[in-house]
C-alpha cells in the first residue's frame, strides 16, 4: 500500500532541478502555507533543520534568509526564527480612530456589523486581488460610530473560496475584534503591509443614509489593499468617513 507524502515535504518531481537551499525554502514555505506552522510559531533551529534535510547549516541559513526576505519569517536576536505575523498585533488596534489633537483622549467608539454578502467580483476589485474577473467575493459591511454618531462605513472584500466560513462567523466577533486578527488567527493570513489611497467624494444615497448625512455631502473616501505573505493581496477595502473629524493614524 502506497502512502501519499505530506504536501509540505519537498516534491521531488517538481523541485529536483532546484539548488538545495531553494528546495528547503520551498518545503518550509509549504509548511507555513499549509498551517503546519502558525504565525508567531518558533521554527526549529538551523542545526536541527540541517540534520532533517541532510544539508549544511549554511545551506539552511540561506533558505531561511530567502523566506525572511519574502516576508514568511522574521528573526529575533537571541531567540530564534519565527513565522511572521501581522504587523498589527494588538487586539485593540483599529484603523479608524479620531482625536481632536495628538494629546487628546480618544472618544468612545462602537462597531456595528451590518451584513455579509457574496457577489461576483467587480473587474477592478478582482484585478487588485489578482483574481479572475467575476470571482465570487465576500463583502463585509460594518459601521463605526463615535460618541453614538456614525463616523465610518466600511466595505471589505475577500475571495470567498480563500476564507471559507467567514460569512457565517458570529457577527459579534466583527464588532469586538480587529478584522485583521480574525483573518490571521482563523486563516493563518497575517497582514504584512497595507496600502491606502484617499480622496474627497460626494456621498451616494446608500453612504449618506448609513452615515446620516445629506445626499452628496462630502466624505473622505479611503481605499485600502492589504497584503499577506509574498506580497499577496487578500483584502480590498472601501471606507467612507464623515468629514469634520480628524482621522488618527499611528504607524
Amino acid at each position: 500500500m502506497q502512502h501519499s507524502q505530506p504536501s509540505y515535504l519537498p516534491r521531488r518531481d517538481a523541485d529536483d532541478h532546484l539548488p538545495a537551499y531553494a528546495r528547503i525554502s520551498q518545503s518550509l514555505r509549504r509548511q507555513i502555507e499549509n498551517k503546519v506552522w502558525q504565525p508567531g510559531n518558533l521554527i526549529p533551529t538551523e542545526s536541527r533543520l540541517a540534520q532533517e534535510h541532510g544539508v549544511s547549516v549554511g545551506t539552511v541559513r540561506k533558505a531561511l534568509q530567502e523566506l525572511v526576505l519574502a516576508g514568511f519569517l522574521h528573526r529575533v536576536q537571541g531567540k530564534g526564527t519565527f513565522v511572521a505575523g501581522s504587523f498589527i498585533r494588538s487586539k485593540n488596534h483599529r484603523f479608524y480612530r479620531t482625536h481632536t489633537a495628538f494629546d487628546a483622549p480618544e472618544p468612545e467608539r462602537r462597531c456595528a456589523f451590518l451584513r455579509a454578502e457574496v457577489e461576483p467580483g467587480q473587474d477592478f476589485i478582482c484585478r487588485y486581488l489578482q483574481l479572475a474577473t467575476g470571482t465570487s467575493l465576500l463583502r463585509l459591511e460594518r459601521l463605526i460610530s463615535i460618541e453614538d454618531r456614525p463616523f465610518v462605513l466600511v466595505h471589505s472584500y475577500f475571495e470567498e473560496a480563500r476564507f471559507p466560513g467567514l460569512a457565517q462567523a458570529d457577527p459579534r466577533r466583527f464588532e469586538q475584534e480587529a478584522l485583521t486578527l480574525i483573518i490571521e488567527n482563523d486563516y493563518a493570513t497575517p497582514t504584512m503591509a497595507a496600502h491606502e489611497l484617499g480622496s474627497a467624494v460626494s456621498a451616494t444615497p446608500e453612504v449618506a443614509a448609513a452615515l446620516q448625512l445629506p445626499e452628496s455631502a462630502p466624505v473622505l473616501f479611503l481605499e485600502m489593499l492589504s497584503f499577506s505573505y509574498d506580497e499577496s493581496p487578500y483584502e480590498y477595502r472601501q471606507s467612507f468617513c464623515v468629514s469634520g473629524r480628524k482621522l488618527f493614524r499611528s504607524y
